[in-house]
């Protein structure tokens, strides 16, 4: 009775349903930390040009202003719109980046599976789209400056958000029975928003592309590929205008200067590969990965996907094959721009982009090979099984969040000194004062990052451009 009740759809159900709960619980968590995002760094820069230039000349700035990094016009553009706002737009960034991401790749799967004859239940994909989300927040080595910090997030989150909905347009199509402009036009949109946010996201965006439009083209027989290739090659052509921008700015230009001679082209495979292989082996020495890959696994053979069709084992496997290949070439694509300019691996905060790819790689590598095995293995006892180790791996997730929630009051900290700090900066403007002495707050408990400096400091030009910003002269005494 008690394996007929584990193998029970109900209780795969309910499995599922608990799964589901715990992530989108994670998630929550993530988003009520937007509540404590303030402006940092960069940020005064952009928001002091937004007060004196205007948008529009500010984001003209990409022409020449080689003062922080307007190059980026994408980030411009999506900063201006946030403080419009103010710090109520920045502490929306987050929800919004959050909504969208999963949104979008909800809406991804649910195309791939139709197109692939598939009907899986909405809350599997859901469960997918949460697990992958959810982890890969969790796991970017520099959350705050990823997450929570105005210029980090537009420079290396945002863009993974507008790659997912070029694919959702994409692959869209296929499933319409006339072609859309709209869309189309939507698409080339986003790949040049998505590609001018930073170099690393336009070389995943347009290495990801050129694989799509490669896989179209050799098998262009396909109904599929016949709707799509013309909107993939659409959104690549506008993928490569913005790694042109970004390319040939001024401010690139400066930064490589500033670097030297960038790497020669003979040695840069050799380091591309060095890199992208001990990025993996760390993955892999990291627990959590593997039992993404796990859960997934589980998750692909408690619910096998239903439809018109069925793989037969070997096509699992090569599947997986793919997916382990894509992965790594798109990992190695992310690193490429910082070994090529800087010799070295990427700022921490840039990270949130392999990761997201190495997250994604291992959890529908572990879904396929768990797919593969419920197509061999066809007992209720190992289902029995399967769902009541899916339900005990569903701790780590739980885990995790008790685990991110002790950032809660450290956050908490420095939005109060924050804040009172701006109480200081606002009385001395109202009571007319040339001048005002404020304390810089440490960037150390979150990780690092940079606040106001006295002259002579590494952030002065913080303190100029907040100092600018206010319309008052900034003393500002080190914690």
């Amino acid at each position: 009775m008690l394996l007929e009740n584990l193998a029970s759809p109900k209780f795969r159900r309910i499995v599922l349903l608990i799964g589901l709960a715990v992530l989108a619980g994670g998630l929550l968590l993530f988003i009520s930390l937007s509540y404590f995002n303030r402006h940092w760094a960069d940020d005064w820069c952009y928001n002091a040009d937004f007060r004196s230039k205007g948008f529009i000349e500010t984001v003209r700035g990409y022409a020449y202003d080689t003062t922080y990094t307007p190059s980026r016009y994408s980030v411009t553009i999506f900063a201006g719109l946030l403080q419009a706002f103010d710090v109520v737009g920045t502490q929306w960034m987050t929800p919004l980046t959050i909504l969208f991401w999963i949104a979008g790749l909800i809406w991804l799967f649910w195309n791939i599976a139709r197109l692939a004859s598939f009907r899986p239940a909405p809350p599997l994909m859901a469960f997918f789209a949460a697990l992958i989300l959810y982890f890969s927040i969790y796991l970017t080595p520099h959350l705050y400056q990823s997450l929570y910090w105005r210029t980090g997030v537009l420079t290396y989150t945002t863009p993974l958000v507008l790659m997912t909905w070029v694919f959702v347009l994409i692959t869209r199509q296929a499933l319409l029975p006339e072609p859309s402009k709209w869309e189309a036009a939507l698409a080339g949109l986003l790949s040049l928003l998505a590609g001018g946010c930073s170099e690393a996201a336009a070389t995943v965006l347009v290495s990801s592309l050129a694989m799509y439009v490669g896989a179209a083209l050799i098998y262009r027989r396909q109904p599929w590929a016949q709707k799509t290739l013309w909107i993939a090659i659409f959104a690549l052509f506008f993928g490569i205008a913005a790694m042109g921008l970004l390319i040939f700015s001024p401010t690139t230009q400066i930064r490589r200067s500033r670097y030297g001679d960038p790497t020669p082209l003979l040695e840069l495979p050799r380091l591309i590969f060095n890199y992208t292989y001990a990025f993996f082996v760390l993955a892999v020495k990291d627990y959590h990965h593997l039992l993404i890959a796990l859960i997934s696994a589980l998750a692909g053979f408690v619910y096998p996907v239903t439809g018109e069709r069925s793989f037969r084992f070997n096509r699992y496997v090569l599947l997986d094959v793919l997916v382990v290949v894509i992965t790594i070439l798109l990992v190695a694509a992310s690193l490429t721009p910082s070994i090529y300019i800087e010799k070295g691996l990427p700022a921490p905060r840039t990270m949130i982009i392999p990761r997201f790819v190495a997250v994604l790689g291992f959890a529908l590598g572990g879904w396929v090979a768990g797919s593969a095995l419920g197509e061999v293995i066809k007992s209720n006892e190992v289902q029995a099984l399967a769902a009541v180790l899916l339900l005990v791996s569903l701790a780590l997730p739980a885990y995790t969040i008790v685990k991110a929630s002790s950032w809660i009051p450290v956050y908490a900290q420095r939005t109060q000194t924050w804040d009172l700090r701006e109480t200081v900066i606002e009385d001395a403007l109202l009571a007319g004062s040339a001048r005002v002495t404020v304390e810089a707050i440490d960037g150390l408990p979150v990780g690092g990052i940079r606040d106001f400096d006295p002259p002579g400091k590494t952030g002065y030009w913080i303190t100029r451009c907040a100092g600018d910003y206010y319309g008052i002269k900034l003393d500002v005494l080190l914690p």
